[in-house]
């Protein structure tokens, strides 16, 4: 059986695009109510409900789905569509090459799922990526990175970042390997930076060189 809720009502949730809490008002609702005689427990009711809430702040929406049950209030389950936001993709990747930006956009998505292993493959992949666009196949992890510092794509120090990423990811694929939230992050951080640097800082620089206005040419020192 279905039924409306009453709208109008404010809570504070967290916003995707605002990055913090906020206020939310509750904008639609529906729950649906069953009961059924289980034996060994009588008669049990379930309930889920919807309920769609809007942000004050910047007016994005967020649905919130809720299930629960009368004999185990523990087991009540509650999620957010979108989820909350693990980590924020950047503004900069619609600047990548067009067969990048769905894998990282996907990488980002299995990180809002709360996902530790996926993570790992794909940003393997996307080093992998960089690699064969700029470098070809050149052998394995050691000697793709060393071909991307002789190419003047990264320094040394960013070499060893990498191979760590690489070597997580494959032991994430091959061995089962979960890495924490800190580590996450931190690979994340260097597969942005390989992205950015290799393919969006040079266009970034072509641009301000292009509207920078030229320097005055110096007048001549006039010696008597």
């Amino acid at each position: 059986m279905a039924a409306t809720k009453k709208t109008n009502v404010a809570e504070k949730l967290h916003c995707n695009e605002c990055r913090h809490v906020t206020n939310h008002k509750l904008i639609a609702a529906v729950e649906e109510r069953d009961s059924n005689n289980v034996p060994g427990y009588g008669e049990v009711s379930t309930a889920m409900r919807f309920e769609m809430f809007q942000c004050q702040g910047c007016g994005e929406v967020v649905l919130r789905r809720t299930w629960e049950i009368s004999e185990d209030p523990e087991m009540t389950d509650v999620r957010y569509f979108p989820p909350k936001a693990s980590r924020h993709a950047p503004q900069w990747r619609f600047h990548l090459p067009s067969e990048f930006r769905p894998l990282l956009e996907e990488v980002y998505g299995s990180l809002d799922a709360g996902s530790h292993r996926l993570p790992l493959m794909g940003a393997r992949a996307l080093v992998d990526m960089v690699v064969s666009d700029k470098v070809g196949d050149v052998g394995n992890f050691r000697k793709k990175l060393e071909s991307l510092q002789i190419n003047g794509y990264i320094s040394a120090q960013h070499e060893e970042v990498l191979f760590a990423v690489l070597d997580s990811g494959s032991a994430a694929a091959h061995r089962g390997y979960a890495a924490s939230a800190y580590d996450l992050n931190a690979v994340m951080d260097a597969v942005e930076n390989l992205l950015q640097a290799v393919y969006v800082l040079p266009k970034m620089a072509k641009r301000l060189q292009a509207s920078t206005p030229p320097r005055k040419p110096s007048k001549p020192v006039v010696t008597h």
